[in-house]
């Protein structure tokens, strides 16, 4: 009798020993993963949730990425719109100026200076895609790169070449938004200006004195190329705008998977303080069982003895 309960004593503390030894290699990976289960399946009825907040948080991540990449593409279409505005607005101050000052020498130079500053704001690229020829993809949207050439230019398609689309994208607003005007709905009446005074310097030429009907057309001029400025300086404004709302809701959206990523560690990321106690108390027993264990291995042997 007393050799059968030291067997029974012996087969229960072996039953012990396995499982204080799966506990304690359990209990050892969450201290070095950091993480409660090693699976999903380990995680039981809350695997489903885990999924479908992984799921939120990648959709969130990977929208975030997009209105990344917008913010800075708006940013430099802000500011190739400004470069435009600023350019056609120094064209119309130094033809005010030579006016009042009676001598428009340096007109030329201007004119020169800010129709090269125009045309290479207009074909500016982003991720080697021009800005503002629609979803053409390839070279800028405007041929001309001469003032000899604006000269000869005689109708739309002489001056530009674009799709007859604008680029739009979905940024998961619900609504596609587009991403710029095209060049010439943005910029044929500035080089049209820019076009009469360039026919105004070549035919004339304008020096010291500048005759009465010199400064009519040249205040005219300047009138058409600040109006041109100010249509350039509301699109930047538009371009803004954008990349403001884009920052919002980038925010947003980085607030809501740092929410969600909080939510699957309370799911999945071990207490290391708690797993700290438990795999010390699990060692004890551990030792205690262990050496039971022997002790009662070493009756049952005597009994045989």
């Amino acid at each position: 009798m007393s050799g059968a309960l030291t067997l029974r004593f012996i087969t229960q503390s072996q039953i012990d020993l396995r499982r204080l030894t799966n506990e304690l290699t359990d209990m050892q990976r969450q201290m070095s993963t950091q993480v409660v289960a090693h699976d999903l399946q380990s995680l039981g009825g809350a695997s489903s949730r885990l999924l479908n907040a992984k799921a939120m948080m990648a959709q969130a991540d990977s929208r975030n990425s997009v209105l990344g990449q917008l913010q800075a593409r708006f940013g430099v279409q802000g500011a190739a719109l400004g470069q435009v505005s600023e350019a056609a607005t120094l064209l119309s101050q130094s033809i005010r100026e030579a006016v009042s000052a009676n001598d428009g020498r340096g007109i030329a130079t201007e004119l020169s200076l800010s129709f090269d500053s125009i045309v290479g704001a207009l074909n500016e690229t982003w991720n080697g895609q021009p800005m503002f020829a629609g979803e053409r993809q390839g070279a800028g949207p405007v041929k001309i790169s001469t003032l000899a050439e604006l000269q000869t230019a005689v109708s739309t398609d002489d001056m530009f070449d674009e799709a007859a689309r604008h680029q739009v994208v979905d940024a998961g607003t619900g609504a596609p938004i587009v991403m710029a005007a095209k060049a010439s709905e943005l910029s044929e009446e500035l080089f049209n200006a820019m076009r009469d005074l360039q026919f105004l310097l070549g035919s004339e030429g304008i020096g010291q004195p500048i005759t009465n009907a010199q400064q009519t057309a040249l205040q005219s001029i300047a009138d058409r190329l600040t109006a041109e400025a100010s249509k350039f300086t509301n699109e930047e404004g538009r371009a803004g705008q954008l990349q403001k709302r884009f920052e919002a809701e980038s925010v947003r959206l980085t607030e809501r998977s740092d929410l969600i990523k909080k939510e699957i560690g309370e799911q999945v990321d071990a207490d290391m303080g708690e797993v700290s106690m438990r795999l010390s108390a699990l060692t004890l027993q551990y030792e205690a069982s262990a050496k039971t264990f022997a002790e009662l291995s070493k009756l049952s042997l005597l009994n045989y003895l």
